[in-house]
């Protein structure tokens, strides 16, 4: 361990005096090597936005040990959160570069090495031999992959080594087979093997294995008996989490804890890099109580005042209801860090005694990790339509949670999660029983998305220097300052208004979180004449964050088919201010609005208001027209529910 790795343990030996160094845990060391690494290299005060890939990997080339800074591809969600939560001295944007001759992985492979003080011909691990450095962890993907750039943001961001995981393993909500599970799980070890490094135990130096590819939630393995979960209902057959599978030895004691990022390149770049540079202070810790009262240490007060402690900025919801969550989520969640426990099943969750399905999953203003004690929340998380797909969707980057029913105790209770995070022990790794801390330590349920080696501890902790871009870090000598092109269109649209530029301008002020000039931009559009479909779907972020109800419902005509995220800020933003003076043309909009396979919560927030005004019947036509394109049997339930309701007239 290096001398400044120990120093940064010592401050927390220092909060802890009966622990001798030598006696510090694996995790704790593990968080600690991760971040001091992080503090010895600069973040250059910029962001980088580029149009594919070959230009993504073009700016990372740029990286060393002398800086670091985002490079994300361009879009009108991901990008321009993480830029809001960084507030960089510049933004840049990228023009698209000629694709060199060589294959992605090459680059990948020459990118590497280069940052870490490579000579040139020399690979990555001999480079970090030289200088006396070691891989902090493995980092796997598949050239083929969508999420291939966060396997390359996270090697050469951390100093990883990585390895190749080719093959059809299947995804979304497929279980792989028993077979199938035994042979991925013998490559994983066969790739830690490739690294020359130690791996096999707990505490050497490969604890942390990140996988960026396509992969099942849910795998079958053939556990011996004592190597299982003992629980109710629970045979060998049934799923286990394809995280909590891997990382294992022969014996199934564990090895690495495994962290998995799969989804296509924007999402997976944006929480590689959220990962990477963002510093969580914020916290909410939604208590929606799913025990009743009977397992207390599932609560969410004595985590919040350790946060606190630890100088995070907290909100506690106790005795959480869904009007708690709805009115959080009306212009959206800006914390950093979310403790939520409730319970139900896949498409829906239970706050206290009120039900919410995926269309309630708050969207969120602010990159943010999650810890969500819920059953079955990761059975798919590629599906938006289910909790974790929602929550993923709307730009959580690190997420604890379930892929089957797990059982309340295989959940790290939170005030034991917050103490974990607090001393250092990355986020992910602070979401599992480690070996002999009971029988939840075994093969289960639970399944970590993201990156294992990020740590969310005391804001304090982080140190890393922030510096002014110059030289050739200076990426505004490779592309156009997006601040000053929105001046410069700003400037055109005056003198030529177009709509294509009225366009070009919201995004460009949207890119940079210019949410207030953005709306003036969009009232001048509707005073010239210049309103448009592409421009009306860009200002929906902006005015929904500065909660403009009215703005927001006259430009949502405009938008023609609205995406899924646009539909959730309609309702989080809208459905917390209907009252009996809501006029007819919102109610009419929103009815319009009830889709989707989970349209049970629209009903709940609309129907009230749309039968006060135009009759219970209007709203039983609704449910029943809504009901059509359900196929799940507690939607179909709740539906039922609610028809029963209106047409009583109750």
């Amino acid at each position: 361990m290096s001398i400044l790795t120990s120093s940064l343990l010592s401050v927390l030996l220092c909060l802890q005096p009966a622990i001798d160094e030598d006696q510090v845990p694996w995790p704790v060391k593990l968080g600690a090597r991760a971040l001091h690494r992080t503090n010895q290299i600069p973040l250059i005060d910029q962001v980088v936005v580029v149009p594919d890939l070959d230009t993504w990997i073009d700016e990372m080339a740029q990286w060393s040990t002398e800086g670091h800074w985002p490079v994300l591809l361009e879009d009108d969600h991901f990008a321009p959160m993480l830029i809001r939560t960084l507030k960089p001295a510049q933004v840049i944007q990228r023009a698209p570069v000629t694709p060199p001759d060589l294959s992605m992985m090459d680059r990948f492979q020459l990118v590497l090495a280069k940052a870490w003080g490579g000579r040139p011909g020399e690979s990555f691990a001999a480079a970090m031999t030289r200088q006396n450095l070691k891989p902090l962890g493995l980092v796997l993907t598949s050239e083929s992959s969508p999420s291939f750039p966060a396997a390359m943001a996270l090697a050469v961001g951390r100093g990883q080594a990585v390895g190749q995981l080719d093959g059809s393993l299947g995804g979304g909500g497929t279980v792989l087979k028993a077979s199938k599970t035994m042979t991925l799980i013998e490559l994983v070890r066969s790739r830690c093997e490739e690294t020359g490094l130690q791996w096999d135990i707990l505490g050497d130096d490969i604890d942390a294995i990140t996988i960026c590819r396509t992969l099942p939630s849910r795998v079958r393995a053939e556990l011996p008996a004592s190597d299982r979960v003992k629980a109710p209902n629970v045979g060998p057959e049934d799923p286990l989490a394809i995280t909590d599978v891997l990382g294992r030895r022969t014996d199934w004691k564990r090895y690495a804890i495994v962290g998995w990022i799969n989804g296509d390149a924007v999402e997976s770049t944006y929480m590689a890099m959220s990962s990477l540079f963002v510093v969580p202070k914020t916290a909410w810790l939604c208590d929606g109580d799913p025990t009743g009262g009977q397992q207390p240490q599932y609560g969410m007060a004595e985590a919040a005042a350790k946060l606190s402690q630890d100088g995070y900025e907290c909100l506690l919801s106790e005795n959480a209801t869904m009007q708690t969550i709805r009115s959080m989520s009306s212009g959206g969640l800006n914390e950093n860090l979310i403790l939520m426990n409730s319970k139900g099943n896949r498409d829906f969750f239970d706050i206290g005694s009120m039900r919410g399905t995926s269309n309630d999953v708050p969207v969120l203003s602010s990159p943010s990790i999650l810890q969500m004690i819920h059953s079955f929340s990761l059975q798919d998380p590629t599906n938006a339509n289910t909790v974790g797909g929602r929550w993923l969707e709307h730009g959580v980057y690190a997420y604890v949670g379930s892929s089957q029913e797990p059982f309340l105790g295989a959940f790290v209770p939170p005030v034991e999660f917050v103490r974990r995070i607090s001393i250092l022990v990355p986020f992910l790794v602070a979401g599992r029983w480690w070996d002999a801390q009971g029988p939840f330590s075994r093969p289960w349920r639970i399944n970590t998305i993201g990156d294992p080696l990020m740590t969310a501890a005391s804001p304090s902790l982080n140190t890393r220097s922030r510096i002014t871009p110059s030289g050739t870090q200076d990426a505004a000598q490779r592309g156009l300052d997006v601040r000053s092109e929105a001046e410069r269109l700003m400037r055109r649209i005056v003198e030529q208004p177009t709509a294509e530029r009225l366009t070009l301008t919201l995004r460009a002020l949207n890119l940079i979180g210019e949410d207030e000039l953005a709306r003036k931009m969009w009232t001048y559009g509707g005073q010239h004449d210049l309103l448009s479909s592409p421009a009306a779907g860009v200002i929906l972020g902006p005015l929904f964050r500065l909660q403009d109800r009215s703005a927001f419902l006259k430009a949502w005509p405009l938008v023609g088919q609205p995406t899924r995220l646009q539909r959730d800020m309609l309702w989080q933003l809208i459905g917390p201010s209907l009252a009996a003076s809501t006029d007819d043309d919102t109610l009419l909009l929103l009815e319009q609005e009830v889709t989707g396979p989970t349209p049970s919560s629209y009903i709940e927030i609309l129907g009230p208001h749309l039968a006060r005004r135009f009759g219970a019947a209007r709203t039983v036509r609704l449910i029943q027209q809504a009901g059509s394109n359900v196929r799940s049997g507690e939607q179909k339930q709740r539906l039922k529910a609610l028809r029963s309701k209106y047409s009583s007239g109750r």
